[in-house]
């Protein structure tokens, strides 16, 4: 399942480093979209889940990020 991310919502390194937070680290793929980013999940049972777990975690990053 493939995700594009807004590059004026998000930069790079904040959807690398929720990945690794996440556990996903090496799972799934980020790719350059003209000056978005495209996130590849696995296609397995769960990606779904996976993917919704992922925004989660951004949105609470951000929320942690802007509530200091």
């Amino acid at each position: 399942m493939n995700i594009l991310f807004s590059s004026k919502e998000y930069d790079f390194h904040t959807l690398i480093k929720v990945a690794e937070i996440a556990g996903l680290a090496g799972v799934v793929s980020f790719h350059q979209a003209g000056d978005d980013y495209l996130v590849t999940f696995p296609d397995v049972e769960k990606t779904e889940e996976i993917v919704k777990d992922y925004r989660a975690r951004l949105r609470d990053l951000e929320n942690n990020i802007w509530s200091h």
